[in-house]
């Protein structure tokens, strides 16, 4: 899947210079119905970031995650295209780690309750397998922001002064493997 991050301010030392970037997702649903099927989802996604040099930040990566339960609503129950809505609840979060102007390495983590929302459109390869787009957002309420440096020692931030990752939107490449009988 390829992530574009979003975040609370664009010009904060924390969101400046971020940018689209790889991930990976993985989903076990069971399908109850023609029309519906519900399990769990966990997708992980490493965003570019460089930072500008008015930030003063160095060897800077960010990332950001979101796991939970996952349902989905079909719109055919037969022929060559799968098309669905999705809806997830789960938590997810933003990471990054940048060493500072007073050459130290310092990590901030933003993240709690989140919400997903997405469809794709899948085509049938085979009696079992399936291939297609999808899209989906992805953004979550910073219940707390936690800002630690190398020692291992942290603070909290306030969420309404502090630049933090919200979510992410992807776009991505889905290919669903069905297992046991055919509905």
């Amino acid at each position: 899947m390829l992530g574009f991050p979003s975040c609370s301010d664009s010009s904060a030392t924390r969101c400046d210079g971020l940018g689209a970037g790889p991930g990976l997702g993985f989903s076990a649903l069971w399908r109850v119905s023609p029309y519906f099927a519900f399990g769990g989802t966990v997708s992980a996604l490493s965003f570019r970031f460089d930072p500008s040099a008015r930030t003063r930040l160095e060897r800077a990566r960010e990332s950001g995650a979101f796991y939970g339960l996952l349902g989905r609503v079909y719109f055919a129950d037969h022929g060559v295209v799968e098309p669905y809505l999705e809806l997830g609840l789960g938590g997810g979060n933003g990471r990054s780690s940048a060493r500072e102007a007073d050459a130290v390495t310092y990590s901030e983590a933003a993240g709690g309750t989140a919400l997903r929302v997405g469809g794709a459109v899948e085509l049938y390869l085979g009696r079992h397998v399936r291939f297609g787009p999808a899209l989906d957002w992805t953004r979550w309420r910073a219940d707390r922001i936690v800002r630690c440096d190398e020692s291992g020692a942290c603070a909290d931030l306030d969420a309404s002064r502090a630049g933090h990752a919200l979510g992410f939107t992807t776009l991505s490449a889905r290919l669903t493997i069905a297992l046991g009988p055919g509905l």
